[in-house]
């Protein structure tokens, strides 16, 4: 009894730390010490096959993941190498803008990480999903989303 109510406890709190929004919807990783990671809301936007999800919030945009499904047979359940070039460009790219209006915006330099779409991104379609990335000063930053997917 103890310990389901410490692990209980324990997932509570990873949960909550790093993270606002709906609990379908967060950002955690060790990125935190360096960047604010709350957010209000998450934007997925579908442009061709490329597809981005955007945590804003009022003051900045902690986290901007586009990733880049041409040439995926399945993009449904399928764990995407975000770090794999297509095109001499790799897969997926990783920015945070710091400041509202004209912010600064900060590439992310991902040397590990994958993305798991539930579906395939369709707009006008709930989109869920999650990704994992490890950047190259060794700081991580997770998140995952669930949105309906707008046309840009």
């Amino acid at each position: 009894m103890i310990r389901r109510l410490f692990a209980a406890s324990i997932l509570g709190f990873v949960l909550s730390v790093g993270c606002s929004s709906t609990a379908a919807n967060t950002l955690t990783g060790s990125e935190s010490q360096v960047y604010d990671l709350s957010f209000d809301s998450v934007i997925i936007v579908l442009q061709g096959s490329s597809v981005s999800i955007k945590y804003e919030s009022k003051s900045s945009d902690p986290a901007v993941l586009v990733v880049n499904t041409a040439e995926i047979v399945d993009v449904a359940n399928t764990s995407i190498d975000l770090t794999q070039l297509v095109l001499g460009q790799p897969r997926g790219v990783l920015q945070n803008v710091n400041g509202s209006g004209n912010g600064v915006t900060n590439d992310l330099m991902v040397t590990r990480g994958t993305v798991t779409f539930d579906e395939v991104p369709t707009i006008d379609k709930n989109l869920s999903g999650d990704f994992s990335a490890t950047l190259n000063d060794g700081y991580t930053l997770n998140g995952t989303f669930s949105s309906k997917v707008n046309a840009p």
